[in-house]
């Protein structure tokens, strides 16, 4: 049942698979579309549309992936091919997807295309993204109150009956800046959870659940972000449609 209601909840965010059924020639490459730009910006729409108490603080954020090979999202060539250009989705290294919010865009609704790796599918975790207001510290406290402020949005978006039935928020990950330290303060005991001596952040997933409320996260360096994983673990899939052989 749990799992059926979290269906529902996606069902609210997005109504179908970004998803196409053409393969489109394009500079003399074959290029494969995998949406269009109104159904691409749908998931945001529906998110600026949510209560403001319920998303005060919070922004949505999709990680991709390929699959099946666990790559960056980038390596697919991932396009908005607008009459004045590409627009690119992912960049480089970063998974993070970046959609261009723009009014012109909406009146031409370009195709969302896939330019490369035909062979590979680009599929979207959806994170909430909290504004901490200290970048370097926050209490077991804080971190339950975004997850309550997270499962709040869900109540919100469908109703209290069909929110009781939903999973709840659990998990955050928290991006540790390199060169930086993350540790844990309990009961007056403090525990060293990441050492990043790498060049790149380092991603910390945990449960709020597992340490006390009073427990005091802190780091050498400002997070780089903070985010809580939507219930449910909701994906988005760019779809392509192999031609017929």
């Amino acid at each position: 049942m749990r799992k059926i209601y979290a269906i529902l909840f996606l069902g609210f965010l997005i109504v179908q698979p970004l998803w196409a059924d053409e393969t489109i020639e394009v500079a003399g490459r074959r290029v494969h579309k995998v949406a269009d730009y109104k159904r691409l910006i749908r998931v945001s729409d529906r998110f600026q549309k949510f209560p403001e108490r319920a998303r005060h603080g919070l922004s949505l954020v999709f990680v991709g992936e390929t699959e099946p090979d666990h790559g960056l999202p980038s390596t697919a060539g991932l396009v908005v091919h607008t009459m004045r250009g590409d627009i690119p989705l992912y960049r480089g290294n970063d998974p993070d997807l970046h959609v261009p919010m723009d009014d012109a865009l909406r009146l031409e609704n370009p195709p969302v295309l896939q330019t490369s790796a035909e062979d590979k599918t680009v599929v979207n975790q959806i994170f909430l993204q909290v504004a901490a207001p200290d970048p370097t510290r926050f209490t077991g406290e804080d971190a339950r109150h975004w997850l309550e402020q997270v499962n709040a949005c869900v109540e919100d978006i469908t109703g209290f009956v069909l929110a009781v039935f939903m999973p709840d928020a659990h998990r955050m990950q928290l991006a540790v800046a390199p060169s930086s330290r993350l540790e844990v303060t309990e009961g007056g005991t403090t525990r060293l959870l990441v050492d990043n001596g790498g060049a790149t952040s380092y991603l910390y997933n945990f449960r709020p659940q597992d340490f006390s409320e009073d427990a005091v996260f802190h780091a050498s360096k400002p997070l780089v972000w903070v985010r809580v994983l939507a219930p449910g673990n909701p994906k988005v899939r760019f779809v392509q449609e192999k031609e017929a052989h």
